[in-house]
């Protein structure tokens, strides 16, 4: 075994990894993050004595010595290959394997970082190797629709009574209409109006998401559909990111004073038809805020756990210690 950081001229052997593992998904791909870091990052492989790559890792912000989530990126973590494609492999020996390349990669990146702290797949279930070397984690939440044998309308049947009503009625409404777009500044302009009316600032570089948009386009690995009404009022907007196995909702946005009419759900529900006859996975991409959860297990999609797995270096353990103290503090005198 051989564990090393890839060279640039590395980075397609990498790619071409990332679509044979299970734990591989969008944001792995050299190119995605190249963008989303600035250029700032390290992809650390296991090879085996074959030189097939059987383990890997990207290590954002490696500069830092802070490895955390780039901002449009929702999964990263340790990817292994596919197990399942050796024949009668047993489960047990497939945990060793995993025990065994966390432990060499590990061992080689650890004194390239002071913290860490990163979203793993959710095709990623066995982290006792990184619970036993001192890290903790976080359990979060996607919402996955599996598309075999997915039949449309048989689905749509097994939808709340809320989103039927509202697909149903959206439907029914000659006025509104769903197209493709490849227009990126309409999604921007929509989402500022999200947050204007929230009173926010938008949390996310316009240029990068002009940059990422330009990369998808030209891969053709992504689809922008948006629900207009006969004035050209954009009800809802809605960005999917796509592989061969796996399609994303990335990105969304809806003009609040138009909710009414029920566009933005009808519009994930076309998104949903849409790929159920090209990928196996519809991902919702996840939410831990309680209203957009409930919209996404409204559609009769499946939770999934998924583990933000992190280790702070001791001054900032001191530094969260210290301020919990001082909080305390705080409390005890304001009584």
């Amino acid at each position: 075994m051989d564990v090393k950081y890839l060279k640039e001229k590395d980075y397609s052997s990498w790619d071409d990894f990332v679509d044979l593992s299970l734990q591989g998904h969008f944001w792995n791909y050299s190119w995605w993050i190249n963008i989303v870091t600035d250029n700032d990052f390290r992809i650390c492989a296991l090879f085996d004595d074959h030189q097939r790559i059987v383990a890997g890792i990207v290590l954002p912000f490696y500069s830092t010595k802070r490895i955390s989530m780039p901002d449009f990126t929702q999964m990263l973590g340790i990817l292994f290959e596919d197990f399942t494609l050796q024949n009668n492999i047993r489960l047990q020996k497939q945990l060793t394997h995993q025990k065994e390349y966390t432990r060499l990669l590990f061992d080689f990146i650890e004194r390239d970082f002071r913290s860490f702290d990163i979203n793993f797949s959710y095709n990623y279930t066995y982290w006792l190797p990184l619970f036993w070397r001192g890290y903790q984690q976080t359990t979060r939440y996607t919402y996955v629709i599996d598309m075999k044998d997915y039949r449309p309308e048989d689905e749509f049947s097994r939808f709340s009574k809320g989103h039927k009503w509202i697909i149903n009625r959206a439907r029914r409404n000659p006025d509104l209409s769903i197209c493709e777009t490849d227009d990126i500044e309409e999604y921007i302009n929509e989402s500022a109006k999200t947050f204007e009316r929230r009173g926010v600032r938008r949390p996310y570089d316009v240029e990068m998401l002009r940059s990422l948009h330009a990369e998808i386009q030209k891969r053709g690995v992504g689809k922008l559909f948006k629900i207009q009404d006969s004035h050209g009022n954009i009800h809802g907007i809605e960005y999917y990111l796509y592989t061969n196995r796996e399609a994303y909702y990335w990105l969304g946005a809806s003009d609040t004073s138009l909710r009414d009419s029920g566009g933005h759900t009808f519009l994930t529900w076309h998104a949903i038809k849409y790929f159920s006859s090209r990928v196996r996975f519809f991902n919702f991409c996840g939410s831990m805020i309680e209203d957009v959860e409930k919209n996404f297990r409204n559609f009769s999609a499946v939770p999934i756990p998924y583990y933000n797995v992190r280790r702070l270096a001791r001054r900032d353990k001191m530094s969260n210690i210290i301020g919990f103290y001082f909080y305390r503090l705080i409390q005890i005198f304001c009584k």
